[in-house]
């Protein structure tokens, strides 16, 4: 090819490419599959390098490890002696110097009633280690939370100042591992869940406090027939290494469980020997089975047989006394989940719970399908349908809602806040606290716009390279800055009730 040709070619091509850059938008055309965009001129010839926003101030944080950082137990019994020797009524110091200088950012908004919304459920911490049972929070969340993160370190504070032990309450079948127990399941169970795209063809709506129930027979509507031959599944559960020691130290398992049509062998093993074996009735409705041991056994099996499963609803390993904190998480999940389950199967397990908390920590997953601030306005005013619903579920039950953690999109060259992301988190606070609830502002605690650019480069990096999801060690830093908003709260509210 002549060189007259080669610089016509190249000339068509540039003609071309600055039609289209004059014909598509400056913020890029969203085809579906693909993004287009063209740069201006000046952003090819003057590029600047994008600023990153300091978070220096969260990277002096410190923060608590994980067992897996510091120690290796060979016998989890060894973790029951730290439960057994911990101090239950440490004093609560209020640490202003701890708040500052991000204390703007992290304290909690509160409805015009205050700060009292929460003193429901400070009191109840009060006494917390002479209880009967465990006080309860319920931390919901989507993947942002998922497996325990950020939840178990929450807990591990909680329950290491106020007494408690135990991870608390799991599924017997999720989408991925929980990082403070280990599960080996036989091979036929199925999960259920409420953020099944087919929910139709699920039986029945009975979810259940973790948006999901599990079976080992298929679920099937009351008018078809049972198989007449009996399956068996079991469930073994184990303190995981991993986790925080308090995590790895309960004395107490519940199963809930109920809706069978045929009697149902239950039993119960710890550490290879059986402790109990009964024939449960059929049941149409909640049943809860509760063992207690005298120290924590290094593994459990429980047992099903039956002709038909019933719907197990979870788990719960608590200690007999102080703070129980549950990871709900559900990915993809935005809140969506809580309208399409039975009200009164929820309203009876969080009773039996005894839910003294929720923590609602959505947001995230909104946005990708959120074009304007009035769509914005709109997710905002279904949340607080949300939280009424709950609220009416659960009779004198605190809430903090925790709005969204900044996230990124590619623009050009440079990482950016999603679009929309300050509407949904003004939307979540407006309609959270216009329900009574408390809000913790998860996008400026992090730096604010364009800050999850700094947390992927920090070294160790604190999320993931995907700009939206915390690296373990971020989700730490999250959970010890919430927890000292949290507890400073309370410091507050004890030196109030002096």
């Amino acid at each position: 090819m002549s060189p007259e040709r080669v610089l016509a070619f190249v000339a068509a091509v540039l003609a071309l490419l600055a039609l289209i850059g004059q014909v598509l938008p400056k913020e890029g055309a969203d085809l579906g599959f693909v993004s287009l965009r063209m740069p201006t001129a000046s952003e090819l010839l003057f590029a600047e390098k994008q600023q990153r926003v300091d978070i220096s101030e969260i990277l002096a944080i410190e923060t608590d490890s994980t067992a897996s950082d510091t120690i290796a137990l060979d016998a989890v019994a060894e973790t029951q002696a730290v439960a057994e020797t911990d101090s239950a009524k440490k004093p609560i110091a209020f640490d202003e110097s701890k708040l500052a200088p991000l204390e703007d950012r992290i304290r909690f908004h509160f409805p015009e009633k205050g700060a009292s919304v929460l003193h429901p459920f400070f009191k109840s911490l009060q006494s917390a280690y002479a209880g009967k049972e465990p006080i309860r929070i319920l931390h919901y969340g989507d993947s942002q939370i998922e497996g325990d993160r950020i939840t178990a370190y929450v807990r591990n504070k909680l329950q290491t100042q106020f007494h408690g032990s135990g991870p608390g309450l799991i599924a017997v079948l999720d989408v991925g591992p929980h990082f403070s127990v280990k599960r080996e399941l036989s091979t036929n169970w199925q999960r259920f869940s409420s953020m099944d795209p087919n929910l139709k063809k699920h039986a029945h709506n009975r979810y259940g406090a973790l948006s999901a129930y599990c079976r080992f027979t298929p679920s099937l509507p009351d008018t078809v027939e049972l198989d007449s031959v009996p399956r068996t599944a079991t469930i073994t559960l184990t303190p995981d290494k991993r986790a925080y020691n308090k995590a790895r130290a309960w004395n107490e398992c519940r199963l809930f469980y109920g809706w069978h049509r045929a009697p149902l062998t239950l039993l119960m093993e710890a550490d290879g020997t059986q402790l109990s074996e009964e024939v449960i009735e059929p049941q149409d409705g909640l049943l809860t089975r509760e063992w207690r041991f005298p120290r924590t056994p290094g593994t459990i099996t429980i047992t099903l047989e039956g002709t038909d499963s019933p719907d197990v609803f979870g788990i719960a390993l608590d200690g007999s006394t102080g703070v129980a904190m549950d990871n709900i998480s559900a990915r993809g999940a935005a809140g969506y989940e809580f309208s399409k389950g039975d009200p009164s199967l929820l309203a009876r397990m969080f009773a039996e719970l005894d839910t003294r908390l929720l923590i609602l920590q959505y947001g995230g997953n909104a946005l990708p399908n959120i074009k304007s601030k009035e769509e914005a306005d709109r997710y905002g005013r279904f949340f607080g349908g949300v939280i009424a619903k709950l609220r009416k579920q659960i009779p004198g039950v605190s809430v903090i809602v925790i709005g969204p953690s900044d996230m990124s999109i590619k623009e050009g060259e440079d990482y950016v806040t999603r679009p929309f992301l300050e509407d949904v988190r003004d939307a979540m606070k407006l309609n959270a606290l216009a329900q009574g609830a408390a809000f913790w502002d998860m996008y400026e605690a992090m730096g604010g716009r364009n800050s999850m650019v700094s947390w992927v480069q920090a070294d160790p990096p604190l999320a993931a390279d995907d700009y939206t999801h915390f690296s373990p060690q971020g989700a730490r830093k999250v959970g010890e800055i919430f927890y000292t908003a949290l507890i400073n709260e309370y410091a507050v509210y004890l030196k109030s009730a002096q």
